[in-house]
């Protein structure tokens, strides 16, 4: 049985020290619904999920739900049937929300469902609010649909504090794994916010649509782009700017 990399005890940063560890009836809750995913779903991995942690008023560390990827949000929605599956027509987008936040709202009546995705100044640090947005919003239908979000496990996507903190996985005097340089060992790894920021700049340079390079890739953004599609994706972009003379080389 997976563990999800549990221990008997966690570094602290506010002690300073390693705590002992409480598991809380909410982890254990989300642990066994993750498992039941990992059994479900061949694709969707282990790795996908980390623990959610909190410090206790006793000094203890709590482990307190499980987070998972919103690439593993993406590889649900594709596994979940077809009537509830995330529905792009049911998206409308309010830029005017609650003191000033960005919010995409998510209304399907035939699946009996309501949602947002909102960021503001405060909730979002990155410089992509509207793809932040509607991760959050994406994410929070799929973990409905799923009954993911009916057992304490969140997205990645919902604060920055979610994402995963490799510090507490690496004894400091490990030596750090160096990337692959096979494109193809990057097939799971997710793009850098300079990557995106690189594609999405050469696509308008080179007159592709953002939202067909989207489609063909099967991505809601291009920020949720994998490595190893950034460098095809890259690789045809160039074709096309030194203009080939092949139609085939393009499906972008």
């Amino acid at each position: 049985m997976n563990s999800f990399g549990e221990k008997d005890q966690e570094y602290s940063r506010k002690q300073g020290r390693k705590v002992d560890v409480w598991q809380s009836p909410k982890y254990e809750q989300s642990k066994a619904k993750a498992l039941e995913i990992l059994e479900k779903y061949s694709d969707v991995k282990a790795g996908d999920f980390w623990i959610l942690m909190n410090e206790t008023k006793s000094g203890k560390m709590a482990y307190t739900g499980l987070i998972v990827s919103h690439n593993a949000c993406l590889k649900i929605n594709e596994h979940l049937a077809e009537a509830d599956k995330f529905r792009p027509d049911c998206v409308s987008l309010d830029k005017e929300g609650y003191k000033g936040e960005l919010v995409y709202t998510y209304c399907s009546s035939e699946q009996g469902l309501y949602e947002v995705g909102e960021v503001s100044a405060s909730n979002c640090r990155n410089e992509y609010p509207y793809a932040m947005a509607f991760k959050r919003l994406f994410d929070r239908v799929v973990l409905k649909q799923s009954k993911l979000a009916f057992d304490g496990i969140y997205s990645d996507s919902e604060a920055d504090e979610f994402k995963e903190d490799v510090s507490r996985k690496e004894p400091k005097n490990e030596v750090a794994r160096k990337e692959p340089k096979n494109d193809e060992s990057f097939e799971d790894i997710q793009i850098t916010k300079n990557e995106e920021k690189a594609i999405t700049q050469f696509a308008k340079e080179v007159g592709s649509n953002i939202d067909d390079i989207c489609k063909a890739y099967g991505v809601i953004s291009i920020g949720a782009m994998s490595k190893s599609q950034y460098a095809n994706c890259f690789k045809l972009l160039k074709k096309k700017s030194e203009k080939a003379t092949s139609e085939q080389d393009y499906v972008i």
